[in-house]
């Protein structure tokens, strides 16, 4: 059926007819003071939270507006929307991947102001050993000299801005535990033959030959520890037990036992020792650090002090909390074997260990140092050495700064902030260790009338074979102080991912934004695992080490690479 165009205008009049109904139109605003009874006036409400008939608010206009003054000239900021498919904030989030460069640890791993070993052995000062002045001879080690430590771990950060420009911000991460290592033994034989390699030069004169040289799953370390100074086991003094190819029982020793570090330590109550002493080790010696840290903070971001095209700078306010983690810890080995050489001088005493066995490169003929034991009927002839150390600091308090923003959020973006804080740091300090001291002892001018012993130590038997000697020790501390806190933070939000075959394809990126930053942390007045140790152990007379807070800066510098969700 056709209706002619005439008669549309007339459907809409038929309809209404129909359905019995009348349509007004709204009329104009009443003349003020002939309001007629039960008509509403202008900007009246008839049902609450909904529009009168003449509302002083339209429904159709801007629902924030802002008017501010720059150089002279008045701007207005308009924001329009209105019902359930508007969004006032403006949402983001990061999540990124972090590795964190962290800060060394502090202070000389032992007693500072303690003689050396040198000096233990040539009290005379002529020199133990002429021409070899430039060996170490178990000199103490630095805390710093463990290599830097290098965290992984995830951070998940974001917030939101209001139409005003002002926002809140959040941020979390977490960095895992590492651990850092410094063993020189293991860095002595990485730049030597292998041992198959050695043992076939030995043998052959210096000639290695073409064929497999076969160890049978045996070291010189192990025959050491579990055949030549295993407990019970009597030392063959004379040299004249051999172990198949790897040779005699002094042949293995020479190649062994190195020219590691010593670890000094005083004695506050032992006035014939002055200056404290430095225990020598000679099988093992290793240093580590171990870290985990990680936080949460938020801020309140207000409206923008400075505001233009291209930077934004805002000041926040909020609170932040921080853990830290770090432990020091210390693995050492020496025998207590004294050997010479042939080289030790009148002034030397008897127990000393006066030149390094080996020499660093493949020796073709051993190096024939003289060995001798300590302690004849000592029940093992190894000591094994022990610290643990560890600081656990919980930071939280308030923070303020800034935060500022580079560039248009349509293009590469720059954000960052500058944030300081007053922490309250709450402390733990925990230790334990073992067989620390100086266990090779004095020289006696005469023997001990009831021992008939030539030398005196300050330590029980150090025999860890059933378990901890009684030299064996634990210490705890804690404490309650400030520490300053400062961050310094950029991240660059880069769109990329709409440029690269296929992550373009993908609807987890759709609007994201690679996300690229560094952040400085520092905080002031934190305990140092090792720093912290007091050095002072004579355990026959009571003295163990024990704590004294050192406190120092703690740094972190992180990179961080993730992506970006702004909606």
């Amino acid at each position: 059926m056709r209706i002619r165009h005439s008669l549309k205008s007339l459907i809409p009049v038929i309809l209404m007819l129909a359905s019995a109904r009348t349509a007004h139109a709204q009329g104009g605003p009443p003349m003020p003071g002939m309001a007629s009874p039960g008509m509403p006036t202008a900007g009246a409400q008839q049902v609450p939270g909904s529009y009168g008939m003449y509302p002083s608010q339209s429904p159709y206009q801007g629902m924030f507006q802002q008017t501010y003054e720059q150089n002279g000239t008045w701007f207005q900021n308009t924001v329009s929307g209105f019902g359930a498919a508007n969004n006032p904030h403006e949402w983001f989030v990061n999540l990124d991947y972090t590795k964190t460069f962290n800060s060394k640890l502090h202070g000389l791993v032992g007693a500072p102001n303690v003689q050396t070993y040198s000096q233990q052995n040539d009290p005379d000062s002529n020199g133990i050993s002429p021409g070899l002045s430039f060996y170490n001879y178990f000199d103490a080690a630095n805390a710093s000299i463990i290599p830097q430590l290098v965290t992984n771990g995830i951070r998940l950060s974001g917030g939101f801005w209001n139409a005003d420009g002002s926002g809140f911000l959040y941020s979390g991460g977490y960095q895992f535990e590492g651990t850092s290592t410094f063993d020189p033994r293991a860095n002595v034989f990485g730049s030597r033959l292998s041992q198959a390699g050695t043992l076939q030069a030995q043998i052959d004169t210096g000639i290695t030959g073409s064929q497999t040289f076969n160890l049978g799953n045996q070291t010189d370390l192990n025959l050491v520890q579990n055949n030549i100074l295993a407990p019970g086991v009597v030392f063959d003094s004379a040299d004249e037990v051999r172990y198949g190819i790897f040779g005699t029982t002094f042949q293995i020793l020479d190649r062994t036992l190195l020219n590691l570090y010593g670890l000094p330590t005083t004695d506050g109550k032992t006035e014939s020792i002055m200056g404290g002493e430095t225990s020598p080790y000679d099988l093992n010696y290793v240093l580590s650090q171990s870290i985990n840290t990680g936080g949460v903070n938020a801020a309140w971001a207000f409206s923008p002090i400075y505001d233009n095209d291209n930077v934004k700078v805002r000041p926040i306010f909020g609170g932040r909390y921080f853990r830290i983690d770090e432990q020091f810890g210390f693995q050492g080995a020496s025998t207590l074997l004294a050997y010479d050489g042939g080289d030790a001088d009148a002034d030397t005493p008897e127990n000393a260990k006066v030149f390094p066995p080996g020499t660093g490169v493949v020796p073709t003929t051993p190096v024939a140092t003289t060995y001798t034991t300590v302690y004849p009927n000592a029940t093992s002839n190894i000591v094994y050495s022990y610290i643990n150390s560890q600081v656990v600091s919980n930071l939280s308090g308030p923070e303020l700064g800034f935060q500022y923003e580079l560039g248009r959020t349509t293009g590469i973006q720059v954000t960052g902030s500058s944030r300081v804080a007053m922490m309250f740091n709450q402390e733990q300090l925990r230790m334990s260790g073992d067989n620390i001291g100086n266990f090779m002892g004095t020289e006696l001018a005469t023997p001990d009338p009831i021992t008939g012993e030539t030398v005196s130590t300050n330590m029980y038997n150090t025999d860890t074979s059933q378990g901890p000697s009684l030299n064996a020790f634990s210490a705890n501390a804690s404490s309650t102080h400030l520490s300053p806190l400062f961050e310094q933070s950029f991240n660059a939000q880069v769109p990329i991912f709409d440029r690269v075959p296929v992550l373009r394809d993908m609807w987890q990126l759709e609007n994201a934004k690679l996300s690229l930053g560094w952040t400085f942390l520092a905080i002031g007045q934190v305990s140092d695992p090792n720093n912290s140790i007091v050095y002072d152990s004579s355990p026959t007379t009571g003295d163990f080490l024990h704590y004294q807070s050192a406190r120092n800066s703690f740094y972190q510098n992180t990179l961080n690479i993730g992506v970006n969700w702004s909606y």
